[in-house]
This record gives structure tokens, sequence and C-alpha cells, in this order.
């Protein structure tokens, strides 16, 4: 979804309050909780007018003879506002204001009131743009979305009592330290289908923004349940996944571009006509900043993050340039991508990226702090993450750790950014005049949903029976029978071209519409518009509307005055906002000075017990040591040797024959989960689960419905060998180790290699 904001006006034929709305503030840097919540701050009603734009409107009525006096005075503070601003605008009566939306009183004969501001610290590191939290929490909800997916694909083997984990073994011995999931309730791929259902509803939900704070909360809880409910396929980034989505808690991703937006903005703001729907007044002021603690906790998140990679990688591969060349020949991990760099690529250019990898981290680390040119240094930020962060998705598989690293960044950017978006999304081929018919109560809803929708105000709502804005051509009773939109040369589009072009010129709206135009869906898209408009008088009645006509001239419904327990709830809800978050911030800071050697080795500190609980159970680790101190310089895979039932010699987990010769020039193309899995089932510390593997390949012909695919014997080994050096393409194999067995495998093809690896 695009924009769409929290509302609220007067009707155009009413003079409009002059005082700007007020914005989201925290109580943190310096206003009062009950000013700054989400309810409250986009209220214009709440801060506008004598009750609290005018200092003597709060105070006892004084007797009849004082009230020109004060009537004077407003005139002359107006006045001196007006004429203190050079540049204002022709119209401006209003108030100056002050940073955040609140209105600064100037001061009696005509002086400049020094405007109060959040303070120098909350405009550097509090400060965020509500549009671009909203944009994070859509592309959250994406990467949240395709883990699931993707964890789906693999539920039987991992998520299920028919895998390698089954929930009851990895209860009663689990692999980690206070492990938690609500997961382990489900033990068929029929329970455990059903609760992925669930939980990608409730991630839908969040990504669309609908009872935001309810289904973040929600979320939260699936995705750390997720990541805890098999550990041997957790990695840096499902930690990442669920430090993220516990710090947005405390942010309001959901106050623009979201359902709560749209719905909010349509109780407080009821257009009942085309000059209301193109009256845009409504919308200034409602996107000034927020400022959250939260936001500062994130920014050292992710340079917490990027610091200690960088100290980390200390090692001999990184100071002599190689590392990026072992990298690309982790043949678990590696893509074709990853193949073609390290097969044309030649070792000079790696030895540079290896060396630029430590600056743009450590440069990273530094950008996100810089309290000078803020702006620019963020925007260099986001672009070093892209390639850094773009560059390991493409060559390895890691999970969803680069998507949601550079995810982060999307914060980052500010009012500025928006406005640069907003020169290419606000082009004028993009506007758009829809016509609609005013005497159709589900069209003027569509028609309001849609104003929602279109940050940069390129719609302009015409009503059918203002004949004179009608395009030439066009036949009036056309338009009681189909929306009609008039593109900017002229020409006219009806019935589903017509959606098409509407939808089109919203931000990303072709992804949605595409497929009108595409045969043979374009024959349905028509269907389904004159299915619609051929009912639209029982919707309408369905939905409360009316059957025919609209009340055109009633006045909307105007917000009412917030209640003292509303106001309470507001008050003290942000300040115990605030609270968790420091606490999370101090949290992980003490988690960070433990997990990490290079502090750990500077200085140790001792934690109660459950500090360490509150952290083990949403898995909120501060560990980060990829690839270091050295790159990993050897490189293996599990194969199983297996004969069926009719003579065969297959591997169960490919599904062709064993290949024991490490030296693979495309890489093994396992799944991030099996490349973590086989990583570590082959420690000794892991032997014990190696039984639920055993079980697993037995239960092969069940997932081939192949009776002839039992197996009748097997040997599970870990293949590896010594990656290349640079300037070679072939490794050195290491002897076979062999896991487990299950029967006895006469003719194992590991013989041939064991010998090789003695030589």
């Amino acid at each position: 979804m695009t924009d769409s904001t929290d509302r609220d006006s007067t009707p155009p034929s009413e003079e409009r309050d002059s005082t700007p709305p007020s914005d989201d503030r925290d109580s943190s840097v310096g206003r009062s909780a009950a000013d700054e919540t989400d309810a409250l701050s986009s209220d214009p009603d709440a801060s506008s007018g004598p009750a609290s734009s005018d200092p003597e409107a709060s105070e006892p009525e004084a007797a009849s003879e004082g009230r020109p006096r004060r009537k004077k005075r407003r005139k002359k503070r107006r006045r001196a506002g007006a004429e203190g601003e050079e540049g204002a605008p022709a119209d401006s009566g209003s108030e100056p204001a002050k940073a955040g939306g609140e209105v600064a009183q100037a001061p009696p004969g005509g002086a400049k009131a020094k405007p109060s501001g959040p303070g120098w610290f909350a405009e550097h590191y509090l400060k965020a743009d509500p549009r671009w939290l909203g944009v994070f929490r859509i592309v959250l909800g994406v990467i949240l979305c395709v883990d699931l997916i993707r964890r789906w694909v693999n539920a039987q083997a991992f998520y299920t009592n028919d895998g390698i984990l089954p929930n009851h073994y990895s209860l009663f011995a689990p692999m980690g330290r206070h492990v938690f999931s609500i997961y382990h309730a489900f033990s068929t791929f029929g329970e455990v289908s059903v609760a992925f259902g669930i939980t990608l509803c409730i991630f839908l939900c969040f990504l669309c923004g609908y009872r935001t704070k309810l289904f973040h909360i929600l979320s939260a809880i699936c995705i750390t349940s997720l990541n805890s409910r098999n550990l041997f396929v957790e990695n840096g980034g499902t930690v990442v996944v669920n430090i993220i989505t516990i710090w947005t808690l405390f942010l309001p991703l959901g106050n623009r571009i979201s359902f709560d937006a749209v719905r909010k903005s349509m109780r407080r703001f009821k257009e009942r006509s085309a000059e209301e729907l193109n009256d845009r007044s409504s919308d200034e002021g409602i996107d000034l900043p927020v400022y959250r603690l939260a936001f500062f906790g994130l920014i050292l998140q992710w340079s917490v993050i990027y610091f200690f990679n960088t100290v980390h990688k200390s090692g001999h591969g990184w100071h002599d340039g190689s590392a990026l060349h072992w990298f690309m020949y982790q043949d678990r991990i590696v893509t074709w991508f990853g193949v073609w760099v390290r097969n044309n690529v030649p070792f000079g250019v790696l030895r540079a990226f290896t060396y630029s990898t430590l600056v743009v981290e450590g440069t990273l680390a530094c950008a996100l702090l810089i309290p000078f040119a803020q702006k620019w240094f963020r925007r260099l930020a986001f672009l070093l993450a892209i390639g850094l962060h773009g560059g390991i998705a493409l060559s390895s598989r890691l999970g969803p750790f680069s998507y949601v690293m550079v995810s982060f960044f999307v914060m980052m950017l500010g009012a500025a950014d928006w406005e640069a978006v907003g020169r290419y999304f606000g082009k004028d081929k993009r506007r758009r005049t829809v016509i609609y018919d005013a005497d159709c109560g589900v069209c003027l809803l569509t028609s309001r949903i849609l104003k929602r929708l279109d940050p940069f105000h390129r719609f302009t709502f015409v009503e059918n029976w203002d004949l004179e804005k009608l395009p030439e051509g066009l036949d009036p009773a056309v338009t009681e029978q189909s929306v009609v939109a008039v593109l900017p040369d002229g020409s006219y589009r009806t019935e589903a071209s017509a959606v098409f072009e509407i939808v089109r010129a919203l931000p990303f709206g072709i992804a949605l519409v595409w497929w009108i135009k595409v045969p043979p869906f374009s024959a349905l898209g028509d269907w389904l518009y004159r299915k619609i408009a051929d009912n639209r008088i029982q919707i309408s009645v369905w939905l409360g509307l009316g059957a025919c006509g609209v009340a055109r001239h009633a006045a909307p419904n105007l917000p009412s005055e917030p209640t003292p327990w509303r106001e309470s709830i507001a008050r003290y809800g942000g300040a115990l906002r605030e609270l968790g978050a420091l606490f999370l911030m101090v949290l992980l800071g003490s988690q960070a000075m433990v997990d990490n050697s290079w502090v750990t080795s500077k200085i140790r500190i001792k934690r109660p017990q459950w500090v360490e609980e509150i952290v083990d159970y949403p898995r909120l680790y501060q560990g980060w040591r990829m690839f270091a101190p050295e790159p990993p310089y050897d490189d293996g895979t599990v194969v199983v040797d297996a004969r069926t039932v009719d003579g065969r010699k297959i591997d169960p987990l490919t599904g062709k024959e064993p290949e024991f010769n490490p030296d693979t020039p495309t890489g093994w193309g396992h799944s991030q989960f099996w490349c973590d899995y086989e990583n570590k089932i082959r420690f000794p510390g892991h032997s014990h689960n190696r039984q639920h593997l055993e079980d697993y390949l037995m239960k092969y012909p069940e997932r081939t419905g192949n009776p002839k695919d039992r197996l009748v014997a097997f040997d599970v080994w870990w293949v590896e060998d010594k990656s290349p050096p640079p300037g070679k393409k072939h490794g050195t194999p290491l002897p076979p180790k062999k896991l487990l067995s299950h029967g006895l495998v006469k003719d194992s093809l590991a013989t041939p290699w064991l010998k090789k690896s003695r030589k």
C-alpha cells in the first residue's frame, strides 16, 4: 500500500484553524508522553484552537471589560508571526511553529520567540520519518513471509516428527539454553502446515499494517519461535531477524502507509463530495518526524554488528587479502554467481574486494554515528550496505542475513529522500482524473480510499454530474455505469482499463494490476469489473452506504475530545515504551560485552541468571564474527552411501548416486537449511542427534512413494577437502569421516577415497 495518513479536517466551507497539527514526539526529548503518542499526536483538535494554542484560553475567564484587550493581543501576535517569517505563504495566518509541530507563541510587541525544539541529540539520533518507518514495515513483512515460505518448503525435514529433530527430543534434550517455541506443539506435516498458515496470516497483517502493534507483537513471538524450533538451522541471519523485530516493537511502524492509517483517516475525515476529496490541506503536518529512543538503539545495534565483524577479522587470510578467495570456495554455500566469480575474476581483484570489505564494514560502523552531514553519510551507508550485502547474497546461501541488514537502512532515510522519491512517482505522466458515480456509495468509498493511497497527489476527483469537467467526447451515460480515468493527454479509459490506469499511477501499483493487460487474464479482469459494477447497489447496501444517493453536503463528523483516561494511558504508555527501549539497550549492550572476544580479552562482566534468560529465549545474541578471525580454509558436505532393496546405489539427500569427490565445479547446491545442518551434525557434540537422521533416511520411500526406494543399508559420511590456494583450481581431498551406519554396506564408495587421502 502507499501513503495513507491520519487526517482530520473541517469542511471546505468552514474556516480552518490556523494552528498546524502536532506530530509524534517522545517524552525523552522534553515533551510529555501524552503529546507524543500516536493516538493523540496527529489530532489537530488536541493541539489547536484556544484550548491549546492560546495561553490565556486556559485561564479563568476574565471580566467582560478585559476581553477586547485579549483580542488585541491575539491579533498583534498573529500579525507579528506573519511579518516575522520571510517567504511565508500569503494566506499563512498561523503562528510560528516549534520544531515538532507545536505552536510557538510570539511575545507581545512583535518580538520573535526562540523556537523550542527536541534538542541536538534528539535531532541527530532519535528522529525518524514515519513514512520510511512504514516502508520498512513492508520490507520486514516481506522478509518474514519469504522466510516462512522457505521453511514451509522444508517443513517435513526440519519441523515435523518425521524429520531430523522431533519436537519431543528438542524439548527434552534442547540444543541451547532456555529454548522456547510455540511450534513444539505441532508434530505432523498437516499440523505444522496449519500453524504455518496462521503464521503467514499474522505476517501479512503486519506487512499491511492492520492493527500493526498487535500483529507486530505476534510476529515477534512467531519468528523467534520459528528460529528456536530447530537450532540446527540457526545462523547470524536468523538472530538479526529476531533482533530487528524486537527492537522495532518500540517504533510506530503503522502510522503511515498502512491499513491502520487509512482506517483512522477515514474515521476522522469523511469526504462527501469531489471538492472534499480534492482538498489536501488536511495533509499538512502529518508527516513530521517522530522521536524514539529505540531508533538510537537500532543505530547502536547496527554499528556494533559492523564494528565487531571488522575487528574480529584479524587472521592471516584477511591480512594478505585472500579471504574472499577462500570464501568463494565454500562449496556448501556458494551460488552459481560465486562459482562464476572464482573461475573468472583474477585474484588481484578478489584481494582488492577483500580489503574493501574491511573498509566498508569499518566505515558503516562509524558512518551511522557521525553527527554532521548525516543525510549524506546515511545515504552513503545505504549504498555501501547494498554493495556489501548484495555481493554476499549473490554469491552465498546465508538465509535472510543480507536482506535484513540492508532493510535497516530504509529507516535511516528522511524527508529529503522521500521528496527525491516523490519526484519520480510524482511525474506528470502519473496524473489521473478519476470520474466516479456520485450516486454510488461504494464508488465514493473507493475514491476516499484512493485519496489515501495517493501520497504524491496525482489524483483529481470529479463527480459524474459535473458535466463541465467531463472530457470531450465522453457520453455522460457512460459515467453512470463505469469509473472513468482521464490521462494527462486527454484520452480516457473505462471499466477494467480505467482500474488499470488508476492503480498503475500509484507507487508500485503496476505490481497489483499487470495481469489486467495480459491475455487471458484480461478477460477475467473485464468479467470481475462488470460483476462488481452490476452489483454496486447491493454492495453499497451491504456496506451500509445506501443504495442510491450520497449526502453530499452534510458536515463531516469531527473527532471527539480525548478523554482523561485516554490521556493517562498515552502519558504512562509513552514513558513505559521509552523505559523498555532503554532496558533493551542496556541488556543487549551487556550481551555484546559477553559474546565478543575483542571485549572479553580486555574485560569480563558477570550478569544475573535472569538477564541471560531474557536474552536466551528470543535468541538475541550479540556475537558478531562472520568468517572471523580467519576465513574457512576447508569445506565439506554430508554424503549418504545407501543401497536400495532393488540393488541401486543412491544418496537419499540428493536423490542421485553418491558423490564422494569433494572437488565440485558447481558447488553442492544445497539450501541454507541443509548447509547449516550438515555443517553442525558432523561435530561430536551432536552425535546424539544422528539417530534422528537415521530415522529420516529410513523414511525415504515414504517421501518418494516408491517401495523400491527402501534402504537396506547405508553409511553417512562427512566428505571434505582443503580449499585450493590462490592460483589453483582444485583442492586437496581429506579422509572421509563416517558419522553413522545402518546395516552393512559391502561395496562402499568411500573406500577409494579413504585410500587416496591416505596417500
